[in-house]
Order: C-alpha cells, then structure tokens, then sequence
C-alpha cells in the first residue's frame, strides 16, 4: 500500500512540475505567435511608419542626440536639420544627405536650400519638387536670399544666380540689397525638444518586435532565454508521454 502512494505521490509531482512548465512555455507561444502575426501584418498595420519614443528604448538601442542642429524660419515654415533629418514644421520628417543652407518664401511655397539641393514645400508642409544640377542648382550653395522684388537670389562662390518663376536659374550681377537667410538661434528648450523628435524617429515599431520576437533585444541573455524555452519544451514532451504512459489503462 505504501508503495502504491509513493508511486502516486511520485506521478502528482510529476504532474505538478509538468503544469508549471506547461504555463511557462504556454506564454512564451502566445507572446511569439502575437508578434509573429504581427510581423506578417507590418505594412497592414504601419509598423515602419511608427516610431518608438519611450526613453528606456531609446538608451537600450543607445541612440545618440543629433550632433548638428540647424534652424532656419520663414513666415510659413520652420526648418530645421538634425544630422540626416530634415523637419518641416511639427509634422514631416525628411531624409537629407547634405547641410541645411536657408530657407525663404516663393509666392505660396517654401523654397529649402541644401548644400547642393533645392525643396519646394507646400502650404501643408509637404514635399512638392526637388531641384538638383540636372536642373540647373549649382554643385554648391552658399547662400539663399530674397531681393526688394522678392526674387529668389543664390550665392554660390562668386556668383549669383536668379530663379525664375519656371524655376530655372539665370547669373546675374551680385545684388547688394539680397537679404540672406540667417539661421535661427535655438533655446536649450528648443534644442531638447529637436533631439526628442530626433531621436524617437529612429526605432520603428517594427524593428522592435522583430528583435524582441527573435530575442535580439536581449542581448546575450536572449540566447539564453530561447535555450531555455527549448529546454521547457523538451521537459514538456518527455514527462507528457512518461504521465500518458502511467495514466492508460492495462488492459
């Protein structure tokens, strides 16, 4: 008889423990099968699109501030540049790949000096044409400016170019009554709000879920985990089938 409830208590423990790691294992198959549906649905559910802004993130990926702030304003728009970002107003983010020069007023548009590059921006702060030296923009620009007429003057070097109103490009002789763009000084609340905006459009949503669901974002430790879920699972199958096999009936 005593031996019988050994045999018993024995298969209870077992049973126990096989409970236990079936929860463990039964939430680590949810939280996987969740962002795995998740990464199948990325453009569906605009995962490149949104960026995470949460600061404990941000330090665990070790994003950096913007080492360069720029800002130019115009009546309409405030430009500015952080590193390899361009921002328009509160709500468009560019790509650029060279320095933010100025910034003036063109009839209804926003004209948007680069070093090698124009952007003409509209009213709703989107980007509307992109002017390079295919289409007459000089290599390099040193100055945006607008004369008394309101004319769109370039300096580049020694020379001064005039942009026409079917945005094509005429030198003409320096104009000393162009008023240049002077870029605008920020405030050390300005600046931290620049480097906020900055760096929460670096991560994307998408490229969180994709190293929490393979364990990057863990470090080292996600390998671990992952050895241990294996574990589980195989601790899983062998007392599953030791518990079936004690559990059927003898005949």
């Amino acid at each position: 008889m005593s031996r019988q409830r050994h045999r018993r208590n024995k298969a209870f423990s077992l049973y126990i423990w096989h409970r236990y790691a079936g929860l463990s294992a039964a939430l680590f198959v949810i939280f996987i099968s969740i962002t795995g549906i998740a990464l199948n649905h990325t453009d569906g559910l605009s995962l490149k699109k949104q960026h995470i802004s949460n600061s404990f993130v941000l330090s665990h990926y070790n994003v950096q501030p913007p080492t360069e702030i720029i800002r130019f304003t115009t009546s309409e728009h405030v430009i500015t540049q952080a590193d390899d970002a361009l921002f328009i107003n509160d709500d468009t983010t560019l790509a650029i790949e060279s320095t933010l020069i100025g910034a003036v007023a063109y009839g209804e548009f926003t004209l948007v000096a680069l070093t090698n590059t124009l952007l003409l921006i509209d009213a709703n702060n989107q980007l509307i044409e992109t002017l390079d030296e295919l289409d007459g923009v000089p290599a390099t620009i040193d100055k945006i400016g607008l004369d008394k007429q309101q004319h769109v003057n370039l300096l580049t070097g020694t020379t001064s170019l005039l942009l026409s109103e079917n945005l094509s490009f005429s030198a003409i002789p320096l104009n000393k009554n162009t008023v240049w763009a002077t870029n605008t000084v920020l405030s050390e609340a300005d600046k931290n709000q620049v480097i906020t905006r900055y760096q929460s459009k670096i991560i994307s949503i998408e490229t969180l879920i994709l190293d929490i669901h393979s364990g990057r974002f863990f470090g080292s430790y996600g390998t671990l985990l992952f050895d241990l879920i294996g574990v589980i699972l195989l601790f899983l199958a062998f007392t599953g089938i030791i518990i079936w096999l004690r559990q059927r009936p003898k005949n």
